[in-house]
C-alpha cells in the first residue's frame, strides 16, 4: 500500500482526534488535559500520543501546569479547510442525532448514525470506499474526509 505524501501539519490535522483537539484549543483560550480528554473520548494514553504530535509541529504547546492538571493553548494559528459540505438531502437540524434514530424525510425512511470515535469514523470512511468501488459509484472523496455521522435513506 502506498502512503499519501502530505505536509506534515496538514497530515496531522487530518485525522479526526488530532483535528478535534486543535479546533477545540483555538476556541478557548486553555484548556486542560481532562477538558480535552472529555471533548474527543479517548483513553489518556491516546490523547497524550495526539497532544505529543501537535506539540511536535509547533501547533499548541503545554504551558503552565498545576499540581498534576497540564493546560493547553494554541502555539501557532493554521487556516483548516473545511472538509464537509452540507448537501440538500441532509436530515433537518431537529432530528436528535445523538443515537441512530429514524424521521421522514420526503418520503423515505431516514437513519441517523453518530460515529463516536475515531476508528469508527475511520472504518465508516474505508467500508463507504469499499462499497462505492464494489457498486460502480465515483465518491470523490478528499483523502482527508472524515464522517462523522452517516444517514441512511430508504424508500418506505
Amino acid at each position: 500500500m502506498s502512503r499519501v505524501r502530505a505536509d506534515p501539519i496538514t497530515a496531522a490535522l487530518a485525522h479526526p482526534t488530532r483535528r478535534s483537539l486543535y479546533i477545540s484549543l483555538s476556541n478557548s483560550p486553555e484548556m486542560s488535559t481532562v477538558q480535552l480528554q472529555n471533548i474527543v473520548d479517548v483513553d489518556r494514553y491516546n490523547l497524550y500520543h495526539h497532544l505529543k504530535k501537535l506539540a511536535s509541529l509547533g501547533l499548541i504547546e503545554n504551558h503552565r501546569d498545576e499540581g498534576r492538571a497540564r493546560w493547553w493553548k494554541v502555539a501557532q494559528s493554521v487556516d483548516l479547510p473545511e472538509i464537509l459540505t452540507v448537501s440538500n438531502t441532509a436530515p433537518s437540524p431537529s432530528v436528535n442525532t445523538a443515537q441512530s434514530n429514524s424521521t421522514n424525510l420526503t418520503g423515505a425512511n431516514t437513519h441517523v448514525i453518530s460515529l463516536e470515535g475515531s476508528r469508527d469514523r475511520v472504518g465508516a470512511k474505508l467500508l463507504l470506499e469499499k462499497l462505492a468501488a464494489e457498486l460502480g459509484i465515483e465518491l470523490n472523496l478528499p483523502w482527508n474526509f472524515v464522517p462523522e455521522k452517516i444517514a441512511l435513506i430508504g424508500e418506505d
